[in-house]
């Protein structure tokens, strides 16, 4: 079987540890990650993106 985040037992919270939001206020998300060459392409892929409505963010490794 293969281990998912799903199936792999998590440790005990340590104390004082706020845990989930109280009332449901979690939300699940979800994500890509797309690796580009070069900074230029990185703004192009950014803008398009947004365009279309998408939610995006920046990030440089």
């Amino acid at each position: 079987m293969t281990k998912t985040s799903s199936t792999i037992p998590l440790p005990p919270l340590p104390p004082g540890a706020p845990g989930r939001p109280a009332n449901n206020r979690y939300k699940e998300q979800y994500g890509v990650i797309v690796l580009v060459a070069t900074s230029d392409a990185q703004k192009d892929l950014f803008e398009g993106l947004f365009k279309l409505g998408f939610k995006c963010r920046v990030v440089t490794t």
